[in-house]
């Protein structure tokens, strides 16, 4: 049962990650900024708010694509 809860989670997260890549292209602004405003937003909810933040969790899930999009947006 727990992992059907995590698998739950996982497809809030990305369903919230599609909205907001679609609104950040809409209003013109970085993925990456898009992302962290949303991740703001959403430490607010007690549903999201129980979500563990570990070291790796951040080195090799949440970093990658930011450094990705960063990479890609310098001229």
């Amino acid at each position: 049962m727990d992992f059907i809860v995590k698998l739950d989670r996982l497809l809030v997260f990305l369903l919230i990650a599609g909205i907001a890549a679609m609104l950040t292209r809409r209003i013109r602004v970085p993925y990456s900024l898009g992302l962290v405003l949303v991740g703001i937003i959403l430490s607010f909810f007690p549903f999201f708010a129980e979500a563990p933040l570990t070291k790796g969790l951040i080195f090799y899930v949440f970093l990658p694509p930011l450094v990705f999009e960063a990479a890609l947006q310098i001229h």
